[in-house]
This record gives C-alpha cells, sequence and structure tokens, in this order.
C-alpha cells in the first residue's frame, strides 16, 4: 500500500505557488522537513495532517492520497481472488489478501467475514488455537455491525464450527439453532416467486441442488474431522455434480442402504 502524502503536498505548494520555505514558516517546521515529506523519506506528524489539510482546503483523505490507495486494492477483485487462492490451497496469500485489504477498508464486514472463514479453513490444516480466536473475534464483530441477512447467515455457520474448534459444543449448539430450518432457506422459498409452470420448474431446480448437497455431504464423509467445515462453506457446491437426478438418489439410497438405516 503506497501512501502518496508527499507527492500530494508537492502538489499542492506548487499550485499555492509557495516555495519550500514559505510552506514551512506557514506551518512552523524546518524547510529540510517539507523537503523530506516530498520525496517520501518521511512523514509528517499525524497531528499535523488535519492542519495542512485545512490550509489547502482539501480532506485528510485526499491529502493522503485515499483514493488511490483504494483503487490499488479494488473490492470487486479481492473477492474472486480470494476464493481461488484457496481452492488452490493457497491460504497463507489468501489471508495476506485479505489482511491488506482490512487496511484499506477496516469497516469492510464482507473482508473481515472472509478472513475469518480463511483463517478457519487453515486452521482445518494447522490446529492453531490462535488462528481460531482470531476468527472467532472477527466473526462476532461482523454478527455486531452487519445487517445484511445473508452475511450474518454464512458468518453464523462458520462460527458454529469455530466454537467446536474452540471446545464450546454448548454455544455452537445455542447458534446452530438460530439459523433458518430447511423450508425457510432461500432456494425452496425462491421457488414461491413463481407460478403454474414455472413453479413446477423452479421447484425442480431446487430439489436438484438440495440433492446434489446432500450428495457432496455423503461423499465426504470419509474426509470428514470433527468441528472443521467442509469445501461447500467456503466454495458453495457444483449443482451438476452426480449426474441426474436419477443419480442422485441412487448415491442417497446406497447411503441409507449401507448405513442399515
Amino acid at each position: 500500500m503506497e501512501i502518496n502524502i508527499g507527492k500530494n503536498l508537492k502538489k499542492l505548494r506548487i499550485k499555492r505557488d509557495l516555495t519550500q520555505e514559505q510552506l514551512a514558516e506557514i506551518l512552523n517546521v524546518s524547510p529540510q522537513a517539507i523537503s523530506r515529506w516530498e520525496n517520501a523519506s518521511t512523514y509528517p506528524d499525524i497531528t499535523m495532517l488535519p492542519f495542512i489539510a485545512n490550509y489547502y482546503d482539501v480532506s485528510v483523505d485526499e491529502l493522503i492520497g485515499m483514493e488511490e490507495i483504494r483503487n490499488s486494492i479494488n473490492l470487486n477483485e479481492i473477492f474472486p481472488n480470494v476464493h481461488k487462492l484457496r481452492s488452490c490451497g493457497q491460504h497463507d496469500k489468501a489471508i495476506n489478501l485479505l489482511r491488506e485489504a482490512t487496511r484499506i477498508y477496516p469497516n469492510s464486514n464482507g473482508i473481515l467475514a472472509e478472513l475469518a472463514l480463511t483463517l478457519t479453513l487453515k486452521d482445518n490444516i494447522e490446529s492453531n488455537v490462535e488462528l481460531v480466536n482470531e476468527a472467532i473475534l472477527l466473526s462476532e464483530r461482523v454478527l455486531e455491525n452487519s445487517t445484511s441477512t445473508k452475511l450474518r447467515s454464512s458468518v453464523m455457520a462458520n462460527l458454529c464450527f469455530l466454537y467446536l474448534k474452540a471446545n464450546n459444543q454448548e454455544k455452537a449448539l445455542s447458534l446452530v439453532k438460530t439459523l433458518p430450518h430447511i423450508w425457510e432457506c432461500r432456494e425452496l422459498l425462491l421457488t414461491e416467486m413463481f407460478d403454474d409452470n414455472e413453479y413446477e420448474i423452479e421447484l425442480q431446480k431446487a430439489i436438484l441442488k438440495i440433492l446434489a448437497v446432500i450428495c457432496v455431504k455423503i461423499n465426504n464423509i470419509d474426509k470428514r474431522k470433527f468441528s472443521n467445515p467442509d469445501s461447500t462453506i467456503a466454495e458453495g457446491v457444483d449443482f451438476n455434480e452426480f449426474g441426474s437426478v436419477k443419480d442422485k438418489v441412487e448415491v442417497i439410497l446406497e447411503f441409507f442402504n449401507n448405513k442399515n438405516l
């Protein structure tokens, strides 16, 4: 993250037709200090920024170049890049990208939620208490500040696993019970937005999705580890996986037959 305050200070000084010596007198600093600021070898004391911004009639954000900083890390690019890194198992790179983003967008609940999830997935591999504790704090912060139902639901789902990792099964169970029932989920309620033949088509799509999720859960049984969320919580599900409706039902029936249920 590059702070452009030196470049901006020089531009604003020249725009006012001031010499470094004149500006130094106005700010009550040495000309050498102005020179060091402008060549970016040092920065002004943080307490001076409001005065400098006020003198030039700009905001502090403009003075330090926050717009350029934000443009250097585009929110719309962060999430797909993080998902790509996680899918390749590059959790450290994903975490570094998200940590850099939090420096620019410290109050972005979406970034905080992604960081908590990525820390959770890294803990699946490393079993690190510090990762779990940080992820819990981030998740609880998002729940405290976010009003987005979808984001809160995703964070709560991940937080259930985090509480399990922290050996707090009671808290995990309590949180699980606040999540929507299956008949209140998006996929099923979405079908109610349609009528006549469209309703049947949308209901079929919803059933296919639900069957696909169940098949993935069955397929992941051998790889499952208690308290570790599987890949579905981070990357979702390929709803075309496991073939047709018949193929999906056969996977489910085989599971029931093998378990003698």
